[in-house]
């Protein structure tokens, strides 16, 4: 939303259709409109995107540790994700485009997300990787996830 808020052309794709109506409810209280809404498997939308020759100057990423698509397919972040990226290569803008990832699964680390992106988008670009967290009213530190972010 924050992306729409600013004016971009953006396309939400979720597998799971509770979360594209919610999302959807989101931006409808925001007072924002024009949002294309997806239900499907990404990697499924992605390689069909490339097929096109579609290209996106943006790629949010956010993929559960675990699920199933609206027709079944399962999904496991470690089976998963690098084929995922790969695929999402294929369809970033060369130039004057960006990818966040969010990984918010046990296990994984910094490097780890910053090691995929790379070995998926190759070395071209910048890339920042580092944890999300919160820090509680005593001041210690409440880890959330890992990212990384690629700007081209």
């Amino acid at each position: 939303m924050a992306a729409c808020a600013a004016g971009a052309e953006v396309t939400h794709l979720d597998s799971v259709r509770q979360v594209v109506t919610w999302a959807r409810g989101n931006m409808e209280q925001s007072g924002l409109d024009g949002i294309r809404w997806i239900v499907e498997d990404a990697l499924k939308f992605v390689t069909r995107e490339a097929r096109r020759g579609n290209v996106y100057d943006g790629i949010m990423l956010d993929p559960p540790a675990y699920g199933h698509g609206p027709d079944g397919e399962r999904w496991k972040l470690d089976e998963c994700l690098n084929d995922l990226l790969k695929a999402c290569a294929r369809i970033l803008s060369p130039m004057d485009s960006f990818l966040v990832l969010n990984l918010y699964s046990n296990g994984y680390s910094a490097m780890l997300a910053d090691t995929l992106t790379s070995c998926a988008f190759g070395s071209s670009g910048r890339r920042v990787s580092g944890e999300l967290l919160l820090k509680d009213k005593y001041g210690r530190a409440l880890p959330l996830s890992v990212f990384t972010r690629l700007v081209r």
